[in-house]
């Protein structure tokens, strides 16, 4: 095994991670006329993904707590990005609807990530399958935690 190798790998991984965990933190305009952060605009693409899910099912869904997503759905509600409501047979569970403005925010988004990610399709294109599954692997063995480098 080359070593030089296997830190450049490292290094690279870490870079990486500090480039998508910034682009995480900055606040964006999704075409909506005020700024979103990454756990809002997350949510609502998940809301939007799963409209029949409730508080509980999304807070498993995105690993986080339920009072995560009560803070994240108080602020999305009062932007007027979504509507909460219960449904007639339980009025202990509260569920999500998107409002238009939460959709075209949603669209923004999706069309922000198409733009960053439209020169990593191309290159993913030049890979042959087997290529792909080693980046998979890899990948896989970071999410893991087989990594003590992150």
């Amino acid at each position: 095994m080359n070593k030089e190798l296997v830190f450049a790998i490292g290094e690279k991984t870490n870079k990486a991670v500090s480039i998508l965990n910034n682009e995480q933190k900055v606040a964006r305009d999704y075409g909506i006329g005020f700024l979103l952060n990454h756990a809002e605009v997350h949510l609502l693409g998940i809301i939007n993904e799963h409209p029949d899910e409730n508080t509980s099912q999304l807070a498993a869904r995105l690993g986080i707590t339920k009072g995560a997503i009560a803070q994240i759905t108080k602020k999305l509600l009062e932007k007027g990005l979504m509507t909460s409501f219960h449904p007639p047979e339980n009025k202990k569970e509260v569920y999500f609807e998107m409002t238009k403005l939460g959709k075209k925010a949603v669209s923004g988004h999706n069309r922000h990530h198409q733009r960053l990610n439209s020169g990593l399709m191309k290159y993913f294109e030049t890979l042959s399958d087997k290529d792909m599954q080693t980046i998979l692997t890899f990948l896989d063995n970071i999410i893991e935690g087989n990594n003590p480098a992150i």
